[in-house]
């Protein structure tokens, strides 16, 4: 009989500390699932005599706590720029990005992009 007791108190310890603490738990378990919300360029980081493209935005996770990685891709004349950067980004929290392609040329074709997302750790493309 006593040791019913002491199970059932244990089991009844151990339900009340996970109710207590299932967000955390939760955050440490499920990865970041992160979203790009918005993105941009344009050349306002340029110069004078020296033109550049910046790419920039916000990115969700819609996710658990974690790092996340931003890659954007910058197209012009049939080349390809790609930069990557890496951001911890707590869960249904947003953050910004800004890439700064100096790659591009002002008198070639018009450039274009491409932004993605993943979790750091994950299969990206």
């Amino acid at each position: 009989m006593k040791r019913k007791y002491i199970i059932i108190g244990i089991l009844l310890i151990v339900t009340i500390l996970l109710l207590a603490n299932y967000q955390s738990i939760l955050k440490s378990i499920i990865p970041p699932f992160p979203e790009i919300v918005s993105s941009n360029a344009d050349g306002t980081s340029s110069t004078l005599f020296d033109y550049s493209m910046k790419v920039f935005g916000e990115v969700t996770n819609k996710g658990g706590d974690g790092y996340v990685v931003i890659k954007a891709t910058a197209y012009q004349a049939g080349k390809k720029y790609v930069k990557t950067k890496q951001i911890y980004l707590p869960a249904y929290q947003t953050g910004k990005f800004k890439f700064i392609f100096d790659e591009v040329k002002l008198l070639k074709k018009t450039p274009s992009y491409d932004v993605e997302t993943f979790a750091l750790g994950s299969l990206g493309n």
